[in-house]
């Protein structure tokens, strides 16, 4: 069964990779409606639902709030990291990722992805309230903003086959 769903804004611009749950709540709900089916259907005590493969949410939402900004989660700034420590490189496990505010809240640092990086446990405790400059330790990579398309380019390079045409910013296809 297809674990995960790409989801669509109204204007069919890939916006999010969600839960075949979070998928089947939506369009029962009536906020979205399936574009393509994956094959799969989950049953309940309500009836039969076809899991689908790529959603569309019937309304619009802000502009801003996928084009431009990815929304700031944890889970969001460990996949745009890939789990590594930014300051040794080291592949951190779920369990043991720790996130680092460059520059530290008590100085000002704001929690966003301009400022805040996945670290494992010992580079976080080496740098402490410190900045990188001030612990002498460097960044492997600037914090930034990321797309939809880096943030979840580890679904897309093994993504569905009905997903790349919306991935790859082509248009609609009916």
């Amino acid at each position: 069964m297809q674990e995960r769903v790409l989801l669509l804004d109204k204007n069919y611009i890939a916006i999010s990779i969600v839960s075949w749950k979070k998928a089947i709540k939506l369009t029962v709900k009536g906020k979205a409606e399936a574009v393509h089916n994956s094959g799969d259907e989950i049953s309940t005590t309500k009836g039969k639902y076809s899991i689908p493969s790529v959603i569309r949410l019937l309304t619009p939402i802000p502009w801003r709030a996928h084009i431009v900004s990815v929304r700031f989660t944890r889970r969001n700034v460990i996949i745009r990291d890939d789990a590594n420590c930014q300051y040794c490189g080291q592949k951190v496990s779920k369990n043991a990722v720790t996130i680092d505010h460059v520059v530290p809240r008590s100085r000002g640092g704001k929690t966003d992805f301009n400022n805040c990086v996945v670290s494992c446990t010992r580079c976080n405790g080496i740098k402490a309230n410190k900045t990188p400059l001030e612990a002498d330790m460097k960044l492997l990579s600037r914090p930034r903003q990321p797309t939809f398309y880096t943030l979840y380019r580890n679904y897309i390079n093994s993504s569905p086959k009905e997903w790349r045409v919306y991935i790859m910013g082509r248009e609609h296809e009916d």
